[in-house]
C-alpha cells in the first residue's frame, strides 16, 4: 500500500487538531518539553544546578548535553532499565528543543531525533506491552521519514494490544498517527473498530464519562458526526463537575466544534 503525501500545512493542522482533542498520548516527554520551554523563554523557571544567573541556552544546551553523556555512559556499564531510558529520552528530547528554539539548527535536531527512535526502540524491547511507547516510536518514525513497513509493522502491534487490553486514548492516538502517516485504509478499520467498542460499553452502561467524551472525540473528529459529538460533549457539561478534567475536556473540545462548524454559541 503507497502511503499517501500529505502537505505540510495539512499534517500540521492534523497534529493541531490531535494536540486540542488532548488525545495524542505520546507523552510523558513532550509535557515535559511544554514545561521547559514555558520556563525557558518566560524565565520562570529555577536556576540550573550550579547557576547564579539567569541561565543562556548555552547553559541549557551544556547542562542536557552533560545529562545524556552520563547517561549513555551508565548504559555502558550496565543493563539498561526503564526509568535511565525514559530520563535519557526525557534529555534528548530537551536538547533537540533547544537546538530547534534557541539556535534554528534543524540537523542537529534531527540526530538527536534518532537518537530517540534509539531509546525508544529499546524501551519497546524492555516493555513490549506498553503501547505509549510504541506509538512514541511510530511517532517517530514517520517525523524521521522512515519507510512504511516500519510504520505499519509497529502499528500492527499496537492493533493487537489493543484488542487485548482497548484504551480509547491509545486507539484515538493510533488513529491520530495513522492518518498523519496517509494510511487511510487502517484509519478506517480502527475507528470502526473502536466505535463498536465503545457503542457496546455505552449500551451496557459501562462507559464513564471519559470514555463518552472520547467516543464523542471520534465522532466529531474522523467520523463527520459532530452533531452528535457536540451533544455528547454537552451532556457532559450538565453532569461533570466545572472543577474536573473532563468537564474543561469536553468544553475546549465543543468549543473546537462549533468553531469548525461556524456555530459561535458559548
Amino acid at each position: 500500500m503507497a502511503r499517501k503525501k500529505e502537505s505540510p500545512k495539512n499534517l500540521k493542522n492534523q497534529r493541531w487538531a490531535g494536540i486540542v482533542a488532548a488525545i495524542l498520548a505520546l507523552g510523558m516527554v513532550v509535557s515535559l518539553v511544554g514545561a521547559y520551554i514555558g520556563q525557558a523563554v518566560g524565565g520562570g523557571g529555577a536556576p540550573l544546578a550550579g547557576q547564579q544567573a539567569e541561565p543562556e541556552p548555552e547553559d541549557y544546551l551544556n547542562h542536557y548535553q552533560a545529562e545524556v553523556e552520563r547517561l549513555e555512559t551508565y548504559l555502558e556499564d550496565n543493563e539498561p532499565t526503564e526509568a535511565v531510558l525514559l530520563e535519557l529520552a526525557e534529555n534528548y528530547r530537551y536538547l533537540m528543543i533547544v537546538k530547534q528554539v534557541f539556535f534554528d539548527d534543524m540537523e542537529a535536531a534531527r540526530e538527536y531525533e534518532g537518537e530517540l527512535v534509539s531509546v525508544f526502540s529499546s524501551l519497546v524491547e524492555l516493555e513490549p506491552s506498553n503501547t505509549a511507547y510504541r506509538l512514541e516510536l511510530i511517532n517517530l518514525y514517520i517525523e524521521q521519514q522512515e519507510s512504511e513497513e516500519l510504520i505499519i509493522g509497529e502499528a500492527e502491534e499496537v492493533r493487537e494490544l489493543l484488542r487485548q487490553e482497548p484504551d480509547p486514548v491509545m486507539h484515538l492516538s493510533l488513529v491520530q498517527l495513522l492518518a498523519t502517516a496517509g494510511e487511510e485504509e487502517l484509519v478506517e478499520e480502527e475507528t470502526a473498530w473502536l466505535e463498536e467498542h465503545l457503542e457496546a460499553r455505552i449500551a451496557a452502561g459501562e462507559a464513564d464519562a471519559e470514555e463518552r467524551f472520547y467516543y464523542a472525540i471520534l465522532l466529531g473528529q474522523y467520523m463527520d458526526e459532530t452533531a452528535a459529538a457536540e451533544e455528547i460533549l454537552e451532556e457532559i457539561l450538565e453532569q461533570e463537575s466545572e472543577e474536573s478534567s473532563i468537564y474543561q475536556n469536553a468544553l475546549t473540545y465543543l468549543e473546537y466544534f462549533r468553531a469548525v462548524n461556524g456555530n459561535g454559541e458559548n
